[in-house]
């Protein structure tokens, strides 16, 4: 909807910003024509360039606390030797191994259950 009165390009009519179509002709105006036969019924002042210029703002900082650093930890360097393999992982418990294949299982049985039941039903 055009947020001005527009000019139908076929005819020139002047229509209201509401109309859905021209009121002499009917034709229906498309998009581009609302935004650029558009009638400005106002003309719009620009405003002054002054209300676009920054104004400085006195602010209050305080001064950051200063902390002393005391002497640096000393790190404990380790020697990795190349060829050797670092330690083996534990292997997981019982109850993970079996939580991570309940999916696998399920979609197993769905698929068997699914083929015994289409068997039996046909």
């Amino acid at each position: 909807m055009a947020d001005a009165p527009w000019r139908c390009s076929q005819c020139g009519t002047v229509n209201e910003p509401v109309a859905n179509a021209c009121r002499t002709c009917g034709r229906w105006p498309s998009l581009f024509e609302l935004e650029g036969a558009t009638i400005e019924t106002e003309t719009r002042e620009k405003p002054p360039p002054e209300l676009y210029d920054p104004v400085p703002v006195p602010a209050e900082f305080e001064e950051p606390e200063v902390f002393e650093v005391g002497e640096p930890l000393e790190v404990e360097e380790v020697d990795v030797t190349e060829g050797e393999e670092p330690e083996e992982a534990k292997p997981k418990p019982l109850w993970q191994r079996l939580t991570s294949l309940i999916i696998p299982i399920g979609i197993v049985l769905y698929i068997v259950i699914s083929a015994l039941v289409n068997n039996d039903s046909g």
